[in-house]
This record gives C-alpha cells, sequence and structure tokens, in this order.
C-alpha cells in the first residue's frame, strides 16, 4: 500500500497533536497541577515550621526550668518546715499582732512531691508590711511562693489593710528520699 504525499503529512500530523496532546495530558497538566498546590501549600507549611520552631524553643525553655526546679526541691533541706519558717518572718516584720490564723495544710499528689500550704489571714496590716513580708518570703533561699493573695481595705481605717495569702512550698517525699 502505498501512500501519498497529502496522507503522509496528515499521519505524521495527526500523530503529532496526539503525542503532545498525550505529553500535555500525561505531564504537563499534573505538573502545573501540582506546582499550583505547593505554591498554595508551602506558605502555609513555612508557617507552621515557624510556629513549631517557636514551641519547640518555649517547650526547652521550660523543660529546662522544671529541671531546675527539680534540682531546687531535691536541694532543700529535709527538714525544712514552712510553718516555722513563717512564724520567724512574721515576728522579723513585727506583725505578730496581725495575724488572725496561720492554718497548714499538706497535698501529695501522685509522684514524688507534696507541697504545704500555709493560709495566713492577717488584719489592720499596714501596705508597705505587707510588701515587706511577701518579698521576703519571695527572695528567701527556700522554695516558697505566694500562690493567692486576696487584699481589702479595712472597714474602719483606710490606711490598714486585711489580706489572706497563700504560700505554697514544695518538697520530696521523704520515702523517695529514702530510696535514692
Amino acid at each position: 500500500m502505498r501512500l501519498t504525499q497529502r496522507e503522509k503529512l496528515l499521519a505524521v500530523a495527526s500523530t503529532s497533536v496526539v503525542v503532545a496532546w498525550a505529553l500535555y495530558a500525561l505531564a504537563i497538566k499534573p505538573t502545573a497541577a501540582r506546582v499550583e498546590t505547593l505554591r498554595r501549600i508551602l506558605p502555609e507549611k513555612q508557617l507552621e515550621l515557624e510556629q513549631l520552631r517557636a514551641k519547640s524553643t518555649e517547650y526547652t525553655q521550660l523543660s529546662s526550668s522544671l529541671a531546675n526546679l527539680h534540682s531546687k526541691i531535691a536541694s532543700q533541706d529535709p527538714a525544712f518546715e514552712l510553718l516555722p519558717f513563717l512564724e520567724s518572718l512574721i515576728d522579723q516584720h513585727k506583725i505578730a499582732q496581725n495575724v488572725v490564723y496561720m492554718k497548714p495544710h499538706t497535698l501529695q499528689p501522685e509522684g514524688d512531691y507534696s507541697e504545704t500550704i500555709v493560709e495566713i489571714r492577717l488584719e489592720n496590716v499596714q501596705l508597705s508590711q505587707l510588701v515587706d513580708f511577701l518579698s521576703k518570703v519571695e527572695s528567701s533561699d527556700i522554695l516558697a511562693t505566694t500562690k493567692t493573695l486576696h487584699i481589702q481595705r479595712h472597714v474602719t481605717d483606710d490606711g490598714l489593710l486585711d489580706s489572706t495569702v497563700e504560700i505554697h512550698n514544695a518538697r520530696l517525699i521523704q520515702t523517695h528520699m529514702a530510696r535514692n
């Protein structure tokens, strides 16, 4: 069978069109769609990566802080008692006459640590006395923190305050220390 020049040209053109269409359908169109998807998703993923890096840095800092806290708690004198310590601070700041009550509580959450809480009710105390007392608690070598502080003006004298303070101290449980 012999094809004419025109038929050969038509066959080559048809084959070229089919090959070009197949190349477009199988390679160019999917690649273009993938590039467009990547252009849309890449900024979102970069933002997520930046947020993840920030969270990772925050986690590292928190982990380091927690390790420091554990070492501080472990280095605290096992014979330390929060209530006598607070009583001596109250005497030093001359506010013993302002103490209505001091209630110690001990919480023992799961794990190797317990927490001593002392609730102190003060009446007719000056702001400067209260601030000095709380500053001394926070700046002491022991691991004591002021968790709650409720202040209100005294009913009869506006220069005086009534206050309820909760001071917490964490410590290792004695049985854990005996095991090590």
